[in-house]
């Protein structure tokens, strides 16, 4: 073997090896690449997990918020509600009173309304009143009003010469109450009453 050729096989060694190199260096990266691409693609995967469970995170926490507040206002209606009809059962249990001295009043005779008694009753009838006021009950007479089914109960119907008194009432028997407050209304106990015919 000749020295070109001895130099010739060195360079094809030199070059099979430089290659068997690359090749390995080439797979050796391609396994880093590979084990680091798996590496990010879990990676990605765990974190559209993770954005995942933040987004149904907010959306329960949205939710609960809402179901929340939803709870509260129920909860302030009903305390609302439960203190107005508290107030309402509390006070139709005084309502006859107020009725029998209003009746007693009316049927006293011009002779006895000067009598300290007759002031009296007076007094506490009109403190009654002012009571019921400031409680948001309010008592209103129907005579002469057109009977209205919320708010009258007709117990008997009457002639009257009067054409403008005929459909409507012409005595009260017991007046009506009702509680107004902040644009809610609540008949607490309707108007006895007779109607013209």
């Amino acid at each position: 073997m000749t020295k070109e050729d001895k130099k010739i096989q060195d360079d094809e060694l030199q070059q099979k090896l430089d290659e068997a190199k690359q090749q390995h260096h080439k797979k050796h990266d391609d396994a880093q690449t590979s084990a680091l691409q798996q590496k990010i693609d879990q990676l990605e995967k765990e974190k559209k997990e993770l954005e995942e469970i933040a987004k149904r995170s907010q959306y329960d926490y949205i939710n609960l918020k809402l179901d929340f507040d939803r709870y509260q206002r129920q909860t302030q209606e009903a305390e609302k509600t439960m203190h107005i009809d508290v107030l309402i059962a509390t006070v139709k249990k005084f309502l006859p009173f107020v009725e029998d001295l209003r009746k007693s009043l009316a049927n006293i005779t011009d002779e006895h309304k000067e009598d300290p008694l007759t002031k009296g009753v007076q007094m506490i009838y009109d403190k009654f009143l002012k009571t019921l006021e400031h409680m948001h009950i309010k008592s209103i007479a129907s005579v002469g009003l057109v009977p209205d089914s919320f708010l009258h109960e007709p117990v008997n119907v009457q002639e009257v010469e009067d054409e403008k008194m005929k459909g409507k009432i012409i005595q009260e028997f017991e007046r009506w109450f009702i509680y107004d407050h902040d644009g809610e209304k609540k008949v607490i106990v309707p108007a006895k009453v007779i109607v013209g015919k």
